[in-house]
Parts: structure tokens; C-alpha cells; sequence
């Protein structure tokens, strides 16, 4: 891909795409290095956009494929040694009220729906930071993902239990998950 195809990408794209990535790889600067990796990678392949395929979605494609290869030598890395964790930066808050308190709780449930979603397994966080996160239709995740549609459909399913029961079990009651 050119230089100028990726600056337009990221001109349309790159604050969403930061925050996929930050949100995927986590909020410190593994979220970061994934940010900037998804663009080397996209200079350093010869992928031409496709007039028909959703530019976005190539960009959400390329970040996931690294994050699960990250993901997988971590893995290989914690069977031989455990990690240690340098860096304790804590999720920006997401939303807030008009009033202070509303928006104070408001503050604390997101931010604990937040830390749900990065509890998740793998392969249920990814499909809910595409499809809700991303908004990306279930069709693209299902692409980016290389999984059928309705795998995917599936996995939505079974997060939104998970995330459920956990927000429940802390005390939210939120019926729209």
C-alpha cells in the first residue's frame, strides 16, 4: 500500500482505530506499539483496498491478525516465565451525566464494563470491540474474524452472558447487555 493510501486511512480512520487498539491490546502502550504496527504493516504490504470492501474494516483486520499473533507469543512467552507488569494505567472514564453524581456513576459503571470486556477470552473480546466497539457490522467481523457469521453471532452471545452475569454479580443491574 502507498504512503499516501495509508495517510488517508489513518486522516479517516486513526482515532477510531486508536481506540480499537487500545481497548483491545489494553490501555497502556501494548495498545500503542498495536496502533502503530497496524499502519507499518499496512506500508509494508502490497494490498491494494478493494472499491467494493470496506477500507475500515482491511484496518480492523490487520490490527486483530497482529494482536492474536502478539497474543500468541505472549502465551509461549508466560509458559516459560511469568510476566511482570510495569505499567498500571487505569481505562479513561467513557461517558458522563449532566448532574455530577449521575455522572460520577455513570464514570464507575463503564469504567467496570470496561474492565469486563478485557476479562473476557480472547476470542469473545475481539468480536464484541469489532461489532460494538467498531460498530462494524456482523458480516465484516465475521470476515475480519475469518470465522462463519454465525460463530460470530454465537460468541456475541455467550459475551454478552458473561459480561451479564458479571456486571449483575458487582451490583449493576443493567438488563440491556
Amino acid at each position: 500500500m502507498q504512503a499516501c493510501q495509508v495517510e488517508q486511512l489513518l486522516g479517516s480512520y486513526g482515532t477510531e482505530l486508536y481506540r480499537y487498539c487500545r481497548r483491545l491490546a489494553g490501555f497502556g502502550p501494548d495498545g500503542e506499539d498495536l496502533y502503530q504496527q497496524t499502519f507499518l504493516r499496512l506500508l509494508e504490504l502490497d494490498l491494494v483496498p478493494d472499491e467494493g470492501r470496506n477500507p475500515r474494516a482491511l484496518l480492523y483486520s490487520v490490527a486483530t491478525g497482529l494482536w492474536r499473533n502478539e497474543a500468541r507469543k505472549r502465551g509461549r512467552r508466560a509458559a516459560i516465565a511469568r510476566p511482570v507488569e510495569l505499567d498500571g494505567d487505569d481505562p479513561p472514564p467513557l461517558a458522563g451525566g449532566e448532574e455530577p453524581e449521575a455522572a460520577a456513576l455513570a464514570a464507575a459503571e463503564n469504567r467496570a464494563l470496561a474492565a469486563a470486556v478485557e476479562r473476557l477470552p480472547d476470542k469473545y473480546r475481539a468480536a464484541v470491540l469489532l461489532a460494538y466497539g467498531a460498530e462494524l457490522p456482523l458480516e465484516e467481523v465475521a470476515r475480519i474474524e475469518k470465522l462463519p457469521k454465525g460463530t460470530v453471532k454465537s460468541r456475541l452471545h455467550k459475551a454478552r452472558l458473561l459480561l451479564k452475569k458479571e456486571m449483575e454479580a458487582r451490583g449493576y443491574g443493567r438488563k440491556e447487555l
